[in-house]
């Protein structure tokens, strides 16, 4: 089971978005998302949140919608929408709009990766790339040449990488420390192993066509 959150951050072009629509059994509007949604004529499964930037207008027009009021501030609307699929046992999530100005936002989006991750395969989608978590070790299919990024959300111990310009053998990659940020692909698979630690990876849209 796959699902497509719309949060209420900045969306990647209209028409990218209505694309991954298609492959969606269950669509969620995190709070303000609903009017991204309203906007682009999708209609969600479910609307959830605080309710504090979804428009009277929206919430008017999507009526009919589900929608699940939830005062609780000890987790961001993202987070709520992101339990809600996984109370719905969805295996898979897109996510779009979780990215924007505040970079308080940004952080704490990426941070759903350390506190979801392991629940629930999540793949978060802006205007430039795509972000996934790296569970222990995972092989891609690269072109030559292709630009990437590490991200280390916390301490990675024991990250180690084949075929890549800049190399790992049991690093350590961390905020302010080591990074590992614009790596580069040497050949067509690539690995990269953690041994601990949230560690995510940044694609970038272009190479994949």
């Amino acid at each position: 089971m796959h699902a497509l959150i719309i949060a209420n951050g900045i969306l990647p072009h209209p028409d990218f978005v209505r694309a991954l629509v298609k492959f969606a059994k269950l669509i969620v509007c995190s709070d303000g998302g609903a009017n991204h949604a309203h906007a682009l004529g999708i209609k969600p499964n479910v609307i959830i949140g605080d309710f504090d930037s979804i428009i009277p207008s929206t919430k008017i027009f999507f009526q009919d919608v589900i929608q699940v009021h939830l005062e609780d501030q000890h987790s961001t609307d993202l987070e709520k929408a992101i339990q809600l699929c996984i109370d719905r046992k969805i295996t898979s999530l897109d996510i779009v709009g979780a990215f924007g100005d505040r970079i308080d936002h940004t952080a704490g989006s990426l941070g759903c990766f350390k506190k979801f991750g392991k629940q629930i395969r999540i793949r978060m989608l802006d205007s430039v790339g795509e972000v996934t978590l790296i569970q222990h070790e995972i092989h891609l299919n690269m072109k030559q040449g292709e630009k990437f990024s590490l991200i280390p959300l916390e301490r990675c111990i024991g990250v180690s990488t084949k075929n890549l310009k800049y190399e790992l053998d049991h690093g350590t990659l961390e905020l302010g420390v080591q990074e590992g940020i614009s790596n580069e692909a040497l050949s067509r698979t690539v690995s990269i192993r953690v041994d601990d630690g949230t560690l995510l990876l940044y694609r970038f849209h272009g190479w994949k066509k």
